[in-house]
């Protein structure tokens, strides 16, 4: 919308499969159906390539788009593709920065703003804005204040395309590491080794993209979306995993390695979102055991 209103923004291309949520979004903020174009990946070239002739270009950005972008295509624009990850480059490469980044306790996220060649997340690094991952923050929290970032970043690119005064940030000496998008066992929490706190942030990385950190009980698979650390006074040593405390009160709070207890706030049943308090209504007690 911000960059319709400066008069920069000729088109936006979303894939059809997102078009029930993306479009409608799009039509609220004042973007004229004219200007979205949905895309198909069977003729994803094609398509983009009509679109950037048709409208002329000067550059394209790029943000959470899904497929790659033929070789061919990137090189139309004046100015190419370029691209805006929402991780920080080069430590945090692939498709899901967001959810490693929470999960591995980062203290920052980023915005990178970088030339799209055809390996996934190279190219010359010209942006590159970091923000705090605030402590509790869920993945989905985390990815609106990086929408809000992006706007900001997206006028100071401009900027410096218009100027010709974009530059190449110098990464050559950091690491370089690339991340998959997270396998069914990276999603679920392992009680015997997880700590606490490994699993808090393993349940905000999960929320709400992955509907969850997986868990089960009682051969009941279930996802947690939010726990919170919990002071037991007790010298017990109890099992990880093991529910130790359940009352229509506090719900239910559960015992992790090292000493340490998780207060279960909200999980996601196969019969919908439920409360740690409505978990004990539905049956789970004390003693019982998350594996």
């Amino acid at each position: 919308m911000h960059l319709q209103r400066q008069g920069t923004l000729v088109a936006i291309a979303i894939p059809k499969r997102s078009n029930k949520i993306l479009f409608p979004l799009l039509l609220s903020v004042g973007i004229p159906a004219t200007a979205i174009h949905l895309i198909h990946k069977e003729n994803l070239e094609l398509q983009l390539q009509n679109l950037i002739l048709e409208e002329k270009a000067a550059a394209a950005f790029t943000l959470t788009f899904p497929w790659k972008i033929p070789a061919t295509i990137l090189a139309l624009p004046t100015f190419g593709f370029i691209n805006f990850h929402f991780g920080k480059l080069p430590n945090y490469k692939g498709g899901d920065p967001i959810f490693w980044q929470i999960k591995n306790r980062q203290q920052y996220g980023a915005i990178s703003i970088h030339q799209m060649t055809d390996t996934l997340d190279e190219g010359t690094l010209f942006i590159r804005q970091e923000i705090s991952i605030i402590p509790g923050e869920t993945y989905g929290l985390h990815c609106q204040r990086l929408g809000t970032l992006a706007i900001e970043l997206a006028n100071k690119l401009i900027t410096q395309l218009q100027n010709n005064t974009l530059f190449a940030i110098d990464i050559s000496t950091e690491q370089d590491a690339m991340y998959d998008s997270p396998t069914e066992d990276e999603l679920t929490i392992k009680w015997e080794i997880q700590t606490a706190d490994e699993i808090e942030y393993l349940v905000n990385a999960t929320n709400p993209k992955y509907g969850g950190a997986i868990t089960s009980i009682k051969e009941n698979s279930l996802r947690l979306l939010e726990v919170s650390p919990a002071d037991v006074n007790t010298t017990e040593q109890f099992v990880p995993g093991t529910i130790v405390y359940a009352d229509v009160v506090y719900g239910l709070i559960v015992a992790c390695i090292n000493g340490e207890f998780l207060k279960i706030n909200i999980a996601s049943t196969q019969h919908g979102f439920v409360s740690g308090i409505k978990l004990f209504q539905l049956g789970l007690s004390l003693g019982e055991k998350f594996v």
